[in-house]
């Protein structure tokens, strides 16, 4: 594959991403954009208070049945205790007796903090669905206008992308394959030139096999950034 076919490859991608970041950075598209976020991050925050909602509810049964127990204990102990013989099962039955009442002032408390937690997440639940429903109004006002925004758009990136897919014939599948990849995580410009020793987008120095490869094949990939290095 030639280097003057990478390079156009490279030339008409940036055009379209050069038009992309046009039409992000219009204010139809930010205001899109914005509330789409708003209203995916409610709905995020919704399914998670709808776990904890399911998670407080099963811990306030468990406490609640604890409680329950614990009292249903607490009167069989203090009927039990007037019939006691000895002053040693007396004794026994009262320490029991109080180490009961102590776990259900502890229980009792516990299910108030809980029963707090609960009308919090309620007012939190709330607030959040007052939220999305107003950004799913202001998504369907504001959509109309970035469809027409990103319309402005279309012709010239239809065209761009028909021009690359025609580009991609000529490429090999290791090229797309690399640059496709690099261009997803953003390392711009993905086809750089090779500086002297130097990779021309990180600067580094490249080895001497790295170099000599370079004279047998169109390309190489820079070992410490991954871009895609050509010899001018």
């Amino acid at each position: 594959m030639e280097l003057s076919i990478m390079l156009e490859y490279q030339k008409l991608d940036n055009a379209l991403i050069r038009l992309e970041n046009e039409l992000r950075q219009s204010p139809a598209a930010k205001e899109y954009t914005t509330n789409k976020t708003v209203l995916a991050g409610a709905q995020e925050q919704v399914l998670k208070q709808n776990r904890e909602a399911g998670e407080m509810v099963t811990q306030m049964q468990s406490l609640i049945t604890e409680y329950e127990a614990v009292e249903k204990e607490l009167k069989e102990a203090e009927s039990a205790v007037p019939d006691v013989d000895s002053a040693v099962s007396a004794d026994f039955f009262i320490r029991n007796v109080q180490k009961l009442i102590s776990r259900l002032k502890v229980l009792a408390s516990e299910i108030s903090k809980m029963s707090g937690r609960i009308v919090e997440l309620n007012q939190s639940y709330a607030a959040t669905m007052t939220a999305g429903k107003e950004a799913k109004k202001k998504l369907a006002g504001c959509r109309d206008a970035y469809e027409a925004e990103k319309a402005k758009f279309m012709p010239q990136a239809t065209e761009l992308q028909q021009k690359l897919q025609a580009v991609e014939k000529d490429c090999s599948e290791e090229f797309l394959t690399v640059y496709k990849r690099l261009r997803k995580l953003k390392k711009l410009p993905v086809i750089v030139p090779l500086n002297g020793y130097n990779c021309g987008g990180c600067f580094m120095e490249v080895a001497g096999d790295l170099l000599v490869k370079l004279s047998t094949q169109p390309f190489v990939e820079c070992p410490s950034c991954g871009r895609i290095l050509y010899k001018k």
